[in-house]
């Protein structure tokens, strides 16, 4: 089975152990997010190494790792760029990032603060919408408890491919100080019927991952996802679900479990498997397998 991880973020420096640990499972290629794990000391929520900040205070991020990564094994790598719409250089960074033959996606993470998330609401994004659709990359957006304010752009811009992160729920204080109502709906199971609903656009895709920590499923090999997960597929189908393991930032779960707790799963048909592990990814990011 061609099987994609359609993010993991990786860290710097030399990235043979992550090819090791592919081989190991069985994963043949991967989408890097390349994140540090540092943030400047502004506190900036969306500042993250590696990158730099603008005089205008937005951020411009690198991907030192993953290039390297990709140049030298570009079926096992490629990456996406996470983008901030107030770089002055915006439509070139996108322009440059749609040139390389090993950049996949855009990243954006728009409801970090409740001004941003504000914004968002307001149709700030559509610019960047804008670009990214001209560009022809999908775009991966970081949107947890807010998928509500997604369809106007949906509709806006229908040849953009928008993939939803993380199964679209809410974590805990994303953003800080939003009132306490709303921030307990997104993160309750009632929720996903929100997050279902986007299905009706054709133009959009979810990426399946965090399941475990969004839903409160625990336990290896998480048979209460089951029923959530066919919901989900009865209303994208397979074709339009993602999986991703993200294993660099969920904690208490293996690379392993998080992979064949969905491989090994008696309730999905072989073709529902190999869409959701790696057929969506490699049709949603325009990254076609390489001849083995």
């Amino acid at each position: 089975m061609d099987i994609v991880d359609a993010q993991l973020h990786v860290g710097r420096g030399r990235i043979e152990p992550t090819v090791e640990a592919m081989d190991a499972l069985g994963i043949r290629s991967v989408l890097i997010d390349e994140f540090w794990g540092t943030w400047k000391p502004d506190s900036d929520p969306t500042h993250i190494d590696p990158g730099y900040a603008l005089p205008n205070g937005a951020w411009r991020t690198a991907s030192p790792t993953a290039e390297l990564a990709s140049i030298g094994n570009p079926d096992r790598f490629s990456y996406l760029v996470r983008i901030d719409r107030g770089d002055p250089e915006l439509a070139s960074v996108m322009q440059v990032a749609g040139s390389s033959p090993h950049v996949r996606a855009f990243r954006i993470q728009p409801v970090w603060t409740l001004q941003e998330a504000d914004a968002f609401a307001r149709g700030a994004y559509e610019p960047l919408m804008e670009l990214a659709q001209d560009v022809g990359l999908p775009l991966c957006v970081f949107i947890p408890g807010f998928v509500e304010l997604l369809p106007p752009y949906l509709a806006k811009y229908p040849d953009l491919t928008l993939v939803v992160d993380h199964c679209g729920m809410g974590f805990p204080d994303i953003p800080p100080g939003r009132p306490e109502a709303e921030a307990r709906r997104s993160r309750s199971i009632e929720y996903l019927d929100e997050v279902l609903k986007l299905a009706e656009h054709p133009n959009v895709a979810l990426k399946w991952s965090h399941a475990q920590d969004r839903f409160g499923i625990q336990e290896f090999p998480y048979e209460p996802l089951r029923p959530l997960l066919r919901r989900a597929i009865e209303a994208f189908g397979a074709e339009r679900l993602l999986w991703a393991s993200d294993k660099s930032v969920i904690r208490g779960h293996s690379w392993s479990d998080l992979l064949f707790y969905l491989r090994d799963d008696p309730e999905l048909s072989l073709e529902e498997k190999e869409w959701i592990l790696g057929r969506s990814a490699r049709r949603a990011l325009s990254w076609p397998a390489a001849e083995r």
